[in-house]
């Protein structure tokens, strides 16, 4: 009997334990995956940083979808087919991105060569 009550214990113990790692790491994932989103009604603040309404609401969203087990990543396209590309903070790589991204480098060169190419100009004509 007594080892039957100390076993129940430990196995208890064990679950415990167990439950208290999954509901940290569920947190924890929470957490990154709030970090990665924008908070709609705010464009300068992530989920997590938030404390509007729609905020909580999307964080609560986080929540349920990572207790059904979904993945990080069907999280994110869940969002991203919800709320559009421009949910996410870091949007995926397509031609419109690349655009922006590239545009200030591409204009910064074209005028460094332009202000060159003027200043050569100038300077073949005072010879």
């Amino acid at each position: 009997m007594k080892r039957r009550t100390v076993l129940a214990a430990g196995f208890f113990a064990c679950m415990t334990a167990r439950a208290e790692d999954t509901g940290r790491q569920r947190r924890n994932l929470a957490i990154a995956i709030s970090k990665e989103l924008r908070d709609p009604a705010s464009a300068n603040y992530t989920l997590f940083e938030s404390e509007s309404s729609i905020a909580g609401e999307l964080k609560a969203e986080i929540y349920k979808q990572l207790a059904e087990g979904k993945t990080r990543e069907e999280i994110l396209a869940f969002f991203t087919a919800r709320y559009g590309e421009q949910i996410r903070y870091d949007p995926a790589l397509t031609g419109g991105t690349a655009l922006l991204w590239a545009a200030p480098w591409v204009l910064f060169a074209a005028a460094g060569a332009a202000a060159f190419w003027r200043f050569k100009r100038r300077r073949q004509t005072n010879e």
